[in-house]
């Protein structure tokens, strides 16, 4: 059982006093220990940091393929309120002439009967809901409306089925049934060749009629190709492989035509320089936090090394004239040597360097991505060791507190049993003196 003691019970001896100075050494070993393990952390954090960036610049370096970066394709348009067009990479190098003439709409039709009120109820019925997916080709649902109101029978309808909607449409006077498509898309055919919804057996409840009112045709969009008078047709206002891998979107009819441009594209080969550039300037940066006067590693080799071999290895791109560097260091795309690098059928020497620049790129960061990983082990290795030691320091700490507070508190015990002797025997003199006068 632990030695019990009440600290400074007489106010005789201040206990806490002596237990701070007597183990003041081990108090500075354990503060000594927390700024190294403080200092280290921050060296660990700064680290981590600049694996973090290397890492990035890796995997940016990595995803480049300079077989590929100039197989790009683009598509210009003349007017592009009237249309927009994709292109993908293999489309060919070719301009053309669109003229879109229709857009697509969806079929809405509505019953020619109706209710005066939407809550008057109506007789159950038993119905099939065709919906025409082509003019050969069609989809039925039944539905068994067990009777109820106007929205009832629309909620019966939409929860069985999902290629018509149904709504309630009042036309001033009654309350009607209405079916429209819910995706143009879903049916390519038009209602000047039939109906695209129906009702191919039973009935609607008797009040409501047949929708045999139609409100909107169904209409297939229409685009003009070339001065021929070739059309495509699309069930949507996006005309899929109008030649290969040229997609178009109609916004509008137009009655002038329209001109497609589809050329070669080097966006790709652009924007992937500029991200690696972006990556290595991110990691410059961090070089010089870390390496600057007073930083935790200035004068470190390893670190202020790193700027010049990017340097170093970005040099096959610096001899096309494609890096511009800023006074302050930073790297940049040359966008006008790179244009005219492509205009003068220089391609070819912008794909090597690339992938000299590449290769470089990515046996350096190997390496030094390994280096720094043992260094940041090391350091937390270094962490370990400071807490095991600060931890070991503490409980040893605690341990001599406790002694030196248990003696100081017998001290003080002993002379407070002084102090009450001293009292008695001031206070007999006292009475003794007392009565000798008696």
């Amino acid at each position: 059982m632990a030695d019990f003691y009440m600290s400074n019970v007489t106010g005789l001896l201040d206990v806490e006093a002596f237990v701070n100075n007597l183990t003041a050494s081990k108090q500075k070993q354990l503060q000594a220990l927390a700024q190294n393990k403080a200092v280290l952390q921050a060296k660990a954090t700064s680290i981590n940091n600049l694996i973090s960036a290397l890492k990035d610049l890796q995997g940016t370096n990595e995803s480049i393929t300079p077989d590929t970066l100039f197989k790009g394709k683009q598509a210009s348009v003349s007017d592009t309120s009237v249309l927009s067009a994709t292109v993908s990479e293999n489309a060919p190098n070719v301009s053309l002439k669109v003229k879109p003439t229709q857009l697509a709409q969806s079929e809405i039709r509505v019953t020619t009967g109706g209710v005066s009120n939407p809550s008057d109820t109506l007789s159950a019925s038993t119905f099939t809901l065709r919906y025409w997916t082509s003019d050969t080709a069609f989809l039925e649902t039944t539905i068994n409306f067990s009777g109820g109101t106007l929205n009832d029978l629309v909620d019966a309808i939409n929860s069985a089925q999902n290629k018509v909607t149904a709504s309630v449409y009042y036309d001033g006077t009654n309350y009607k049934l209405m079916l429209a498509e819910k995706n143009a898309g879903d049916s390519s055919r038009e209602t000047s060749t039939g109906a695209v919804i129906e009702i191919s057996s039973g009935s609607l409840p008797s009040p409501l009629g047949s929708p045999n009112t139609v409100l909107q045709e169904a209409k297939n969009a229409v685009l003009k190709v070339g001065s021929e008078g070739n059309q495509i047709t699309s069930p949507t206002n996006t005309f899929e492989n109008v030649l290969t891998g040229l997609k178009v979107t109609v916004k509008k009819t137009s009655d002038n035509f329209i001109d497609i441009t589809i050329s070669d594209s080097y966006d790709k080969a652009r924007q992937s320089l500029s991200n690696l550039l972006e990556k290595i300037n991110g990691i410059l940066d961090l070089v010089n936090q870390m390496t600057t006067k007073g930083a935790l590693f200035q004068g470190n080799s390893s670190i202020t090394q790193i700027k010049t071999n990017l340097f170093t290895l970005t040099k096959p791109l610096q001899e096309l004239g494609l890096i511009n560097i800023s006074e302050e260091g930073k790297y940049s795309l040359n966008s006008n040597a790179f244009n005219d690098l492509i205009n003068n059928g220089k391609l070819a020497n912008i794909q090597s360097a690339i992938s000299d620049t590449k290769n470089r790129l990515g046996s350096y960061l190997e390496g030094t991505l390994k280096s720094f990983q043992v260094y940041k082990t090391t350091q937390d290795n270094q962490i370990q060791m400071l807490d095991k030691k600060a931890e070991a320091l503490q409980i040893a700490l605690t341990k001599e507190q406790e002694k030196i507070r248990v003696k100081f508190s017998q001290i003080e015990a002993l002379m407070y049993q002084n102090e009450q002797l001293k009292s008695r025997l001031e206070n007999f003199v006292v009475s003794l003196s007392e009565a000798n006068k008696k």
